[in-house]
């Protein structure tokens, strides 16, 4: 009886490894995204900062934009 019993917790120790291994996958997953979503507002940032610096330099040589 002892033997069937312990079969089972391992069972329930293995599944709830697995579990947790679903979870810390979701979590790096969640992390990359946001890094990614970081660095996307950042070269959007880039981008329209360079528009400004191109339109300032248009605008100081005469140049409609």
């Amino acid at each position: 009886m002892f033997e069937l019993f312990a079969v089972g917790l391992e069972m329930q120790k293995r599944m709830i490894d697995v579990q947790m291994q679903g979870v810390e996958a979701a979590r790096d997953m969640v992390e990359a995204a946001q890094q990614n979503a970081k660095a996307g507002m950042a070269a959007n940032q880039a981008g329209e900062a360079g528009m400004k610096a191109m339109k300032s330099w248009m605008k100081l040589w005469g140049m409609r934009g």
